[in-house]
């Protein structure tokens, strides 16, 4: 049973807590953009084939979705001292830091490929129950809004790594990963010290991934399709957007045969557009609701793709693309907070069912949309993402609001 998502007198927003949680999701993503950035490279450097090392990177992706529906399920069942969540950060954070801070040393292949391996195993430690805090301390009316904290701080950290990393990065190969392993001990410390969990959420009876089959078993056996047509929703989506995501430089550069700067700026204005709607995507929830919310930001994200391939300028594209990104914040900040409004108790099985939507989404359509465009152009790109997210709109249609559950 959903909670009640009207927002009560006394419930205000913690925002303390709601940066600290946002700041442990900023150092995530400065690591994410600089492990992407530089990582492959020092992988090339000791090994020829450029399969490989996709091969290497691609097991990491497959490996993290795993362990973080383990640790989103596991951490369930967790009640320390410390609290649920909170034992997953303070010790893997900083193991992820120590191991962030090698990655430039440069003592050959295999040191590197290890590092790589265990790192893949300590960042997914922590990742989910990060995730998992923000419903645990948020009443479940402003998840919406501090989402879109969180996820504003998390942009901003990827803009650092993305415009920082290549100074620090020319003043000394090792500044940029100092910076972040000093983060992963800093962090934590500070969220440890600014959050208290909840006591009285009682822990789960079952273990692991069995926890989470359990979730997805009660999700889907639950007379109301709401679950099942949110999580489908997300799926389509996420399939969408990062297709676009992945594809679209590639798509600037063969197809509309601009610069791969020119490119990157471009998809650049996607990303500061969604940014600037993160958080007021939060509080348009609170006012008109997440399913009308996340209705109008897939139909906006579906009419901005399929419009793409027919835009006739540079300026005009990169207009549609800052409308996009202020439709991929109305969807974004709000799926997962709605997710979490699916339950009182599970808040780490339903997050793992989240990440789940999302991993699958990623892994299965971007070979498929990659092999369309190989055969039917690259404009297929669009034409598919947009119609996926299309797709989710009519999903949508299928759910219940969380006003109306909370009601029945």
């Amino acid at each position: 049973m959903s909670q009640a998502t009207a927002v009560l007198p006394k419930e205000r927003l913690n925002f303390r807590r709601t940066f600290l949680l946002g700041f442990g999701m900023f150092s995530i993503s400065i690591a994410s953009a600089l492990y992407n950035a530089y990582v492959p490279l020092f992988l090339r450097h000791y090994l020829p084939s450029v399969a490989l090392i996709g091969a290497i990177v691609a097991f990491r992706s497959l490996s993290g979705l795993i362990l973080n529906l383990y640790f989103a399920a596991r951490s369930d069942r967790t009640w320390t001292r410390l609290g649920r969540r909170m034992p997953y950060i303070v010790i893997g954070m900083p193991i992820a830091g120590l191991l962030f801070l090698m990655f430039p040393w440069q003592f050959g292949a295999i040191f590197l490929v290890v590092i790589d391996i265990v790192y893949a195993f300590s960042s997914n430690i922590f990742y989910a129950p990060t995730i998992a805090l923000m419903p645990d301390v948020t009443p479940a009316p402003l998840r919406s809004q501090a989402n879109g904290i969180i996820n504003l701080l998390a942009g901003v950290g990827a803009l650092l790594a993305f415009f920082g990393g290549p100074i620090l990065y020319g003043v000394s190969r090792d500044l940029p990963f100092l910076v972040v392993g000093l983060l992963f001990f800093v962090i934590p410390a500070l969220m440890r010290w600014g959050i208290r969990e909840p006591a009285d959420i009682p822990r789960s009876e079952s273990v692991g991934l069995v926890h989470l089959w359990r979730a997805a078993v009660e999700v889907w056996r639950n007379a109301d399709r709401t679950g099942v047509y949110l999580l489908l929703a997300i799926f389509f989506w996420t399939a969408g957007e990062s297709s676009v995501d992945t594809f679209f430089v590639t798509y600037g550069v063969y197809h509309l045969h601009l610069t791969s700067g020119t490119a990157v700026i471009t998809i650049g204005i996607f990303a500061v557009a969604y940014l600037l709607g993160a958080y007021p995507s939060g509080i348009l929830s609170g006012k008109i609701g997440r399913r009308l919310t996340l209705q109008i930001g897939a139909f906006v994200l579906g009419i901005v793709f399929l419009a793409i391939p027919f835009v006739p300028s540079l300026l005009l594209l990169r207009a549609v693309a800052f409308v996009g990104g202020l439709g991929w914040a109305l969807v974004n900040i709000n799926g997962y907070p709605w997710v979490t409004d699916l339950t009182k108790t599970k808040m780490g099985a339903y997050t793992g069912l989240y990440i789940l939507s999302t991993g699958l989404a990623t892994v299965a359509a971007q070979p498929l949309i990659g092999l369309a465009m190989d055969h039917l152009g690259y404009q297929t790109l669009f034409y598919l993402s947009g119609l996926a997210c299309l797709v989710a709109l009519v999903l949508l249609f299928g759910t219940r609001s969380p006003q109306a559950l909370a009601a029945k």
